[in-house]
């Protein structure tokens, strides 16, 4: 990790404990990702974590807007998330209507314009080179954020690694902690049909997520609606001879 200003890491930390007091809690990575967006005046936040089979996933959402766009990025293949995940760089996009943007995340840049959101501040939380997830923050503005706020935002996604490590080292669940059940249970039904998916057209598990996608896509439907369907055999994928 690198090392942090003190005066800077110190008012991160403040903030923490200010926000976890508020609840009478200790300090927990859905803090970290709450302060990151607050730094970053943001309107609302998404986490997704790499997850032990090396898939990025959304986990966490502060509002039903973040909830959303983090979904559509597992749907649509593309986003913030997955270009951080890919590069490793803090990533700001300064005006999501840019032709930038559109070239950059085709189908993802349009269903974040039409949900307000003008630019994307998206932290990765990585130890190393080992990758474990980013917070994107969703702004309600155009623009760059402050050098200062983009300096916090980066010790808040450490501190997000430190509260990991800490918790497993208590026993705790660490970042398991802040996972929203609706979003595990939509991912473990995607799992389920991409297998399905994979033996009905005899492809690999990576194409057959590709043919769920785009079915996804192509019908204006959620990827876990879909999963559902094929899940419960109202939807079966035939080979094309």
């Amino acid at each position: 990790m690198r090392p942090q200003r003190p005066d800077r890491a110190a008012r991160v930390w403040a903030k923490l404990r200010f926000l976890a007091s508020e609840t009478d809690s200790a300090v927990t990575v859905e803090h970290t990702c709450v302060v990151c967006g607050d730094v970053l005046e943001a309107a609302g936040v998404g986490l997704t974590l790499v997850t032990g089979g090396g898939l990025a996933e959304p986990v966490f959402a502060t509002d039903e807007r973040s909830r959303e766009l983090e979904d559509l990025q597992f749907t649509l293949g593309e986003g913030p998330a997955l270009e951080v995940l890919n590069g490793g760089m803090l990533l700001v996009v300064t005006d999501v209507t840019s032709s930038e943007a559109a070239l950059r995340w085709p189908m993802f840049a349009p269903e974040a314009i039409d949900r307000g959101v003008k630019s994307i501040i998206a932290v990765p939380i990585q130890a190393g080179a080992i990758k474990m997830g980013v917070v994107d923050c969703y702004r309600d503005l155009a623009g760059f954020p402050s050098r200062e706020g983009q300096a916090e935002a980066l010790v808040c996604a450490e501190a997000a690694i430190t509260l990991a490590v800490a918790d497993v080292d208590v026993g705790r669940p660490g970042l398991a902690e802040v996972i929203d059940l609706e979003f595990t249970e939509h991912r473990a039904q995607v799992h389920q049909a991409t297998g399905m998916v994979s033996v009905q057209l005899c492809i690999g598990l990576g194409d057959a997520l590709a043919r769920l996608r785009a079915h996804a896509y192509v019908n204006d439907r959620k990827l876990g609606d879909v999963a559902e369907d094929v899940v419960l055999r109202r939807v079966t994928f035939r080979p094309v001879h």
